[in-house]
């Protein structure tokens, strides 16, 4: 069976190197036969509050199940929040809605227009008074939040060491110390316990808040957040922003993959392309990897691909070439690594100069670690496709790419969150500067209990109806 792998390995290797499409087998999309039917009966389903997804979802979001939902900015996440809260509160199901974004009084305002009235139900919000009734929805905004981080900071139950430490709004801790007050002032939870004994819908907008100055973070902070809080009887819509500058490098830029103890080169679209079969590949003896650093020491190190990501090429792209000729073309967003007051920081690369410091890594030296090389020239250029593209990277979020091997920065937001979750919910537009309008789309990414359709949808908003799917 080893033999065999190898010999794919090196033909796909082959394939993603001369750039011919691969025949897949049905060995290699590894379908399964003969696997036992799901008990589906057995599942409580969660309505989402928009007929078309619960249909899509066989009935709705498994009970207990969080739920990320992914994408760029006004692409509708908040009001698929909208939809999952008040539908809670139809049939009974105490809310948590917590808004890093906006105020709570405009999400209602702007809930009314598509026929959901939340002030229909007794709204509290965390910090404020006490509630002279139980309420339904407990709000927790970033007012709330820093509320809790004073609270925790001279809570003089804690250790020293605790009391010591001054507690921020949009740290983990805070936001698991609200919602656990907010449990309690819903009253769904016995005392001595931390489970509500009923079922609770939890809503934050957004977690990227959380790591936005860090988001090689996301997934530790959402691994901190899971363990705190998740139970049985808690569904939760978790929102992840994907930030516009998210854009990357022309499809060209070749990048050094690593799989089973070979090095190959490959231009990133290629490995767009071919990721899946590789990662299949590569799975049964090890892992996909590539060189990326550690900033805290410069060492170049193997991390895990997670993911390579596709944007829309912008019309002007930026060919960066250093004086020992090596280069890079990338987005005048995209970041890159360099060197200010001795420190390595990302910078986008339309900040980039003659005489800019970049780091670089020689495989063939001997050193582990980086090196400093200085930017000859910058100039505009055209892009090789109509894409370009990005790696997310386990643990540090960077790697090196390029002719000489520069180091660029992965500011991809949401990986962390999306890997943790049961279910991905993703939404997305068409790149606007092209399309003439705005066309937004939906997707099922994974959804874990439960089958799902796999097409995906036509999101349209619409006035006194909220978010309306069409399946393509």
């Amino acid at each position: 069976m080893s033999s065999d792998i190898d010999k794919d390995l090196d033909r796909l290797i082959e394939e993603i190197v001369e750039k011919r499409e691969p025949s897949l087998t049905t060995r290699q999309l590894g379908r399964s036969v003969g696997a036992p039917p799901r008990k589906l009966q057995d599942i409580t389903r969660v309505s989402t509050g928009i007929p078309e997804l619960d249909k899509a979802l066989e009935g709705g979001v498994p009970k207990g199940s969080w739920v990320a939902i992914t994408g760029e900015p006004g692409t509708g996440k908040s009001i698929m929040c909208m939809h999952f809260a008040y539908a809670g509160l139809k049939v009974g199901d105490p809310v948590i809605y917590i808004t890093t974004e906006a105020e709570f009084r405009d999400v209602v305002r702007q809930a009314k227009q598509f026929g959901m009235d939340f002030e229909e139900y007794p709204i509290y919000n965390l910090g404020g008074k006490e509630p002279d009734e139980t309420p339904r929805i407990v709000v927790i905004d970033i007012f709330g939040l820093l509320k809790m981080a004073r609270q925790l900071s001279l809570d003089n139950s804690e250790s020293d060491v605790a009391r010591r430490r001054r507690y921020a709004a949009l740290e983990i801790p805070t936001l698991v110390a609200a919602i656990h007050e907010a449990y309690q002032v819903l009253g769904v939870v016995d005392e001595g316990r931390k489970s509500p004994r009923t079922h609770v819908r939890l809503v934050v907008d957004s977690m990227s808040a959380f790591w936005a100055d860090k988001p090689a973070m996301a997934r530790r902070y959402s691994y901190e957040l899971k363990i705190a809080t998740h139970r049985e009887n808690v569904t939760a819509y978790l929102v992840s922003q994907y930030a516009m500058t998210t854009k990357s490098l022309d499809s060209t830029t070749p990048v050094p993959i690593v799989c089973k103890e070979r090095i190959v080169f490959t231009e990133i679209g290629e490995l767009y392309n071919k990721l899946g079969e590789l990662m299949k590949l590569c799975g049964r003896n090890g892992v996909l990897m590539t060189y990326s650093v550690d900033i805290s020491n410069g060492r170049v190190v193997l991390g895990r691909i997670r993911g390579v990501i596709r944007h829309s090429a912008p019309k002007i792209l930026y060919r960066v070439v250093t004086v020992d000729d090596r280069e890079v073309i990338v987005t005048s967003d995209h970041s890159i690594y360099s060197v200010r007051k001795g420190r390595l920081i990302p910078v986008t690369a339309d900040t980039l100069r003659r005489g800019s410091k970049l780091l670089a890594f020689d495989r063939d030296s001997g050193s582990s670690r980086v090196k400093e090389v200085e930017v000859a020239y910058v100039e505009p250029v055209e892009p090789t496709t109509e894409y370009v593209y990005d790696i997310s990277v386990e643990f540090h979020e960077n790697f090196l790419a390029g002719k000489g091997m520069l180091l660029a920065h992965n500011s991809t937001f949401g990986f962390g969150l999306e890997h943790i979750a049961d279910g991905v919910f993703h939404l997305w537009m068409e790149d606007v500067e092209k399309a003439k309008e705005v066309r937004r789309y939906f997707i099922i990414k994974k959804m874990r209990m439960t089958n799902h359709t796999r097409k995906a949808f036509r999101l349209e908003i619409v006035d006194g109806r909220g978010i309306v799917l069409e399946e393509l």
